[in-house]
């Protein structure tokens, strides 16, 4: 009897990283679709006719539905269901994939990959709401901080399978290859995923400010992902104009600084679950701006201004899995997660959208050293905000999210979401029926 309530507990306290690890590869999988265009950017030129500020705006528009509806999307997912949400935003990709691959024109690959764009934001809202309803404590802590992995992890297969595919697979099989996965893992999330029980929200009015701890998350996030993709866009043609590296070198340069993206997102979840404070990590912000002056100085030997980029970006990984991780306590109620994942993506998209321009800008009023300083501006903001959240979470009344008996395998049963025609109003008092 002993053996078995001890497997029973053993079942009950590892099953919830199950659901945490498939919902995970869901975001990996959508974050491949971010950045699938880009591999088969020469092959779409040359067959489409496409300028290249067409082929950026096929590249960024998925970022930019984000930009524009992550909130609306926030409150959307909240009253169909996060779980829900997640699959049929991996099928809607899926399918937006197919057409990508199958475009004859410019305007056919635009719309599908904005109709890929809503597809990849309900994934990204939904997918961190499944993970705060499947897990609790430290383990909730860690397992948000791994979803801050997905998008360099994902955007890493792409560029590389992309890249080894491109000299045997035409533009239109690599896409439709990328329609495969998000159908595949909608479907396994439809049949592995727990169908929690959701709780009904009792009637009480907004308190003013409800979303302020949010709204710091979002800028933070966005801040930190402005300063991750500026520094990777700027940094290639530092290398190869002002240092000489050729393109083989650049490519081996970009490989690596990639990837520290993505050891700062597994650093901060191995750290979170250990039981780190968020307040602990959020001052190794200070490295950033640094890192970024040997970085972009050509008085540096190339592979330590390699180490140094690459540590910008371990860091920035590492915060933005951080930023992840505090949502939840960043919300006075259970309820507005959802909410809040989707002002996270919102202000999120904004940053990586302005990032490589007005880093531009910076450098071409100030040349390469400014990157430093820019570094720091927007660098410091995110870390500040990161930092005064993380410590007002831990010493205010902000509710996580309760976890229930009715749970299966020790999973959090809240889902999260309203039935029809309950959804909270921005200005009104939210209730449902019991």
């Amino acid at each position: 009897m002993r053996d078995r309530k001890r497997g029973s507990h053993r079942r009950a306290s590892t099953s919830p990283w199950k659901y945490a690890l498939a919902t995970w590869l869901a975001g990996v999988l959508a974050a491949v679709g971010l950045g699938a265009v880009s591999p088969a950017g020469s092959a779409l030129r040359s067959s489409l006719g496409l300028s290249a500020g067409a082929l950026a705006w096929a590249t960024s528009s998925i970022t930019a539905v984000s930009a524009l509806l992550g909130i609306p999307a926030g409150w959307w997912v909240r009253r169909f269901g996060a779980q829900r949400a997640l699959s049929w935003g991996l099928f809607v990709m899926s399918v937006a994939a197919v057409g990508s691959a199958t475009a004859g024109s410019w305007g056919v690959l635009l719309g599908s990959r904005i109709a890929e764009g809503v597809g990849y934001l309900l994934v990204f809202v939904a997918g961190p709401v499944v993970l705060t309803r499947m897990t609790q404590g430290g383990s909730r802590a860690a397992a948000l901080a791994l979803w801050g992995t997905c998008v360099p992890t994902g955007l890493a297969i792409a560029a590389a399978t992309g890249g080894a595919l491109a000299s045997w697979w035409t533009w239109h099989q690599w896409l439709a290859l990328t329609a495969v996965g998000p159908l595949i893992m909608a479907a396994v999330l439809t049949a592995v995923l727990p169908r929690l029980p959701r709780t009904a929200v009792r009637c009480t009015h907004r308190e003013a400010g409800a979303w302020n701890g949010a709204l710091r998350l979002g800028v933070a996030y966005g801040s930190l992902s402005l300063v991750g993709v500026a520094v990777v866009m700027v940094l290639p043609p530092f290398l190869t104009e002002h240092r000489q590296a050729t393109p083989a070198v650049t490519g081996t340069v970009m490989a690596v600084v990639c990837l520290g993206s993505a050891i700062g997102g597994l650093a901060a979840s191995w750290l979170l679950r250990r039981g780190s404070a968020l307040s602990s990590l959020a001052p190794l912000g200070a490295l950033m701006p640094v890192a970024c002056l040997p970085a972009f100085s050509a008085e540096f030997p190339l592979a330590v201004s390699g180490g140094a980029a690459t540590l910008v970006l371990v860091v920035d990984g590492l915060l933005i899995s951080a930023v992840f991780a505090a949502v939840p306590a960043s919300v006075s109620r259970p309820e507005q997660v959802d909410v809040a994942n989707g002002i996270l993506n919102q202000l999120g998209s904004v940053g990586i959208l302005l990032g490589p321009p007005l880093f531009g800008l910076v450098i071409a009023a100030a040349g390469w050293g400014a990157v430093a300083a820019a570094t720091l501006v927007f660098g410091g903001l995110g870390t500040v905000l990161l930092l005064t959240t993380a410590r007002t979470s831990a010493t205010g009344s902000a509710a996580g999210v309760s976890q229930s008996r009715d749970a299966p395998d020790g999973a959090d049963t809240r889902e999260g979401s309203e039935p029809p025609g309950e959804a909270t109003d921005l200005g009104k008092p939210h209730c449902t029926r019991p």
